[in-house]
């Protein structure tokens, strides 16, 4: 007992385990002055003892705000002498302007009236605490949003199914003059493309989350594919009653064969969402479609085209520009009708712009309409120009009596589709309901020129049919028909060398005249 007393009370020992302790410690007085510091506090204040020691106050080290604080924590120290006290949190700026968090604890030593203070460092705990706290406020509002999407999404997804079905059950009725039939199919056409563009819409969120986006620079047909666009959306405003509305297509270099090296699909459904939204919140005046050539001077740089799309809608609040973008958006001023929609179009636009390494904004004020704009890096070359043909439509009729076609599809209701859109066209159709049958009508059937395949079919799909078709004859045009809507499913095969083009279901006439049309032979 005597020895322990003994070494207890020899200083250099009591010495040695106050500088070498892991924790930054500091003795001070009754002021609050320091006294004594040890290496640890030297090392994460950043502050030499010659500056602190006897120079400096324990409170002076803190932020303002802590001071308080500590200050209460020196008194309870004093006058709840045999309590230990709860650790308290304080900030302090180190020498290198970094903000430190340290847990404080002490111990009031009655005999000298001095105060033992013991730091220990939880900068990066704090730090992951806040970034824990800032992902689950984050998840938290991402889940409301979701849930709050999921209620709107089966809204959005009943409303043109309670068409499609309701006009068809009325299609059955006896006696229905034609006037009226023609009136349910358009009702059941349009709830059909309504729902298509939500579950697509959907779809390509998802894409975007799980990061399958990946841009294909192609050939891209930039004023004959806008003109299509122009083509489709006076359809689409025909159909909504706005037949008055002045729809404007604005070439920034007027030749028919301008083509550039871009990713096509993207920026045609960029600018289809852009002008979904215009047709919707368009009531009168114009909307106008164009793009401008960006020709970089710089060497080594992109030149880049900057598409736009305008109206003279009812235009957006300034305070509501910066969240026009982000995800289930819906902008509703107080008094103006609730429009269909699942608050994805200008979300997904805006992925897809920034996916390509664009940029994409607005300009607009309410009353004033608005003006979206996107600017996209391309690939142009002026002296390959002539030498690029023109893509031409697919006629309503073309005759193709003399072609036979095979067409793989097990879905009696998709052969059936297939077969009355190329009736006119008077082509030889052979039908296969799987892959084996497929290979085994076009070995029987060395005639046929082009091939109609769908990728997912029972037994033998439609990737291992081709491969076997090909070891047949090599040079023979295979079509994927595929509702697969994720990229990466369509180019494995597409570039691997499998299938010669693609089409993506749901199609209309003029998609598969014109992709057949591309890869049928001269007559």
């Amino acid at each position: 007992m005597e020895k322990r007393t003994a070494l207890i009370n020899e200083p250099e020992l009591l010495q040695s385990v106050f500088e070498n302790s892991p924790a930054a410690t500091m003795a001070v007085d009754k002021h609050a002055t320091i006294l004594l510091v040890n290496r640890e506090l030297e090392q994460i204040t950043g502050l030499d003892r010659t500056e602190l020691e006897g120079k400096t106050k324990c409170t002076e080290l803190v932020l303002s705000e802590d001071r308080d604080m500590l200050k209460t924590f020196l008194r309870r120290l004093k006058t709840q002498v045999d309590i230990t006290p709860e650790r308290n949190e304080c900030r302090f700026v180190d020498r290198q302007g970094g903000l430190k968090t340290v847990y404080i604890s002490g111990k009031y030593l009655k005999s000298s009236g001095l105060t033992l203070l013991w730091l220990v460092n939880i900068t990066e705990q704090k730090e992951n605490e806040t970034d824990l706290q800032q992902a689950k406020s984050k998840a938290e509002a991402s889940d409301r949003l979701k849930t709050a999407f999921l209620g709107n999404l089966s809204h959005e997804i009943r409303t043109p199914m309670n068409a499609i079905g309701g006009f068809a059950s009325l299609l059955q009725q006896d006696e229905l003059t034609e006037e009226k039939k023609s009136l349910y199919l358009t009702q059941i056409l349009n709830g059909s493309t309504d729902l298509l563009q939500l579950i697509e819409k959907t779809i390509m969120i998802s894409r975007i989350d799980l990061g399958q986006i990946k841009v294909n620079r192609r050939q891209f047909f930039v004023n004959q594919s806008l003109t299509d666009l122009i083509h489709k959306y006076e359809k689409i405003l025909s159909r909504a009653g706005k037949e008055h509305i002045e729809l404007v297509l604005e070439a920034g270099i007027m030749r028919e064969d301008f083509v550039v090296q871009a990713d096509r699909i993207h920026i045609m459904e960029v600018l289809n969402n852009l002008l979904e939204n215009a047709v919707k919140f368009t009531s009168e005046g114009r909307i106008t479609l164009g793009y401008a050539y960006l020709e970089e001077e710089a060497e080594n740089e992109l030149d880049a085209l900057l598409f736009y799309v305008k109206d003279t809608g009812n235009g957006i609040a300034e305070d509501k520009r910066g969240i026009i973008f982000e995800r289930f958006v819906k902008l509703v001023e107080k008094g103006e009708t609730v429009l269909r929609g699942a608050g994805l179009g200008l979300a997904i636009a805006h992925d897809l712009v920034k996916s390509m390494g664009g940029d994409i904004w607005v300009e607009s004020a309410i009353g004033d309409g608005s003006k979206f704009y996107f600017s996209i890096p391309i690939y142009y070359s002026k002296k390959q120009q002539s030498a690029v043909a023109s893509p031409t439509p697919g006629k309503s009729h073309e005759d193709w009596s003399g072609f036979e076609l095979l067409v793989a599809e097990d879905l009696e209701s998709n052969y059936l589709y297939i077969k009355e859109l190329l009736g006119p066209t008077q082509i030889n159709i052979f039908r296969a309901r799987d892959g084996l049958e497929a290979v085994e009508i076009f070995e029987k059937n060395p005639g046929i020129h082009i091939v109609l395949m769908d990728i997912l079919m029972p037994g033998l799909d439609g990737y291992e049919a081709t491969v076997q078709i090909r070891r047949i004859r090599k040079d023979i045009p295979v079509i994927a028909q595929t509702a697969f809507t994720f990229e990466g499913e369509i180019q494995d095969g597409l570039y691997a060398g499998c299938f010669t083009d693609y089409i993506m279901k749901p199609f209309t006439m003029e998609m598969l005249l014109a992709n057949l049309k591309k890869h049928l032979p001269s007559k």
